[in-house]
């Protein structure tokens, strides 16, 4: 065993790893906060990225900022991801365009905010598939294509509210903490990603898991009140930037990090470590 890694070797190592071209990428949410940054990435690096969502107007915005020569490799499905049938309905379609699937980027949330929300059974099953059901049926739906090319890259974007209990203080009178299946899907990802990961590691299929921290939405009028409380609770004193996800993403969809799977990039400015 080498005593240490020479620079050539380190040359020779790069350039055999460079991210894999013509790559077919699904990304849920694709067109939105943080799944714009997947999928710009995805593109920079060469490969054709299948958004789905459910709102037209946004890929459209999307897809006007990118060059010429990137539009033809942006495809959009329309999904409602409370609705299970529809999720396998567009699969179908998927796997008759594309044949197959190197990466899957689960970005969805569709979870309600509240401290203390009244659920039926109703409001309880749409929340559940709308945050953790659709994810879990996507991907096992789309495991079989990686297994038979024996190859395949699933990021999924969790939460802080996955690992830890919110402080419902932070959110002032605003009431707009996570609901309670928030943050019990969001725990289950976490979970389930180290549990495909022991899988599916015999099918080069590596599995990982993006937990952002604060990476509010700005409105008209930001609550500086709000803002100030969040930033009180982070070591670096700040909320995120989008710009703050791009490191960690860029590498999460790299061929560099073949052996690292099962494991969670946590980029929160600290706020965990308290």
């Amino acid at each position: 065993m080498d005593k240490y890694l020479s620079y050539r070797s380190l040359l020779n190592y790069k350039k055999k790893k460079k991210t894999k071209k013509n790559s077919i990428a699904i990304v849920t949410g694709g067109v939105g906060r943080i799944g714009s940054i997947f999928t710009g990435q995805l593109l920079l690096n060469g490969g054709k990225v299948i958004c789905l969502s459910r709102n037209i107007d946004n890929y459209v915005n999307y897809k006007k900022t990118l060059p010429n020569n990137l539009k033809k490799n942006l495809f959009w499905y329309e999904v409602d991801f409370n609705s299970p049938d529809k999720v396998i309905e567009i699969l179908k379609n998927i796997k008759k365009k594309f044949k197959k699937v190197d990466v899957l980027v689960n970005n969805i949330c569709d979870g309600k905010r509240g401290k203390f929300l009244e659920y039926n059974v109703s409001s309880l099953n749409k929340e559940f598939w709308g945050t953790f059901g659709s994810t879990m049926l996507l991907t096992e739906k789309v495991l079989p294509m990686m297994r038979k090319n024996k190859y395949g890259k699933i990021i999924n974007v969790g939460s802080i509210w996955g690992i830890q209990a919110p402080k419902f203080k932070t959110y002032l009178n605003l009431d707009n903490g996570p609901s309670p299946i928030i943050s019990s899907s969001k725990g289950a990802i976490t979970q389930y990603t180290k549990h495909l990961a022991s899988r599916e590691a015999d099918n080069n299929i590596t599995i990982n898991l993006l937990i952002p921290g604060f990476f509010p939405r700005k409105g008209k009028v930001e609550n500086k009140k709000y803002i100030k409380s969040i930033n009180s609770n982070i070591p670096l004193k700040r909320i995120g930037k989008l710009e703050d996800l791009v490191n960690a993403i860029e590498f999460l969809l790299s061929n560099g990090n073949s052996y690292f799977t099962g494991q969670s990039i946590i980029v929160d400015g600290g706020y965990t470590i308290w």
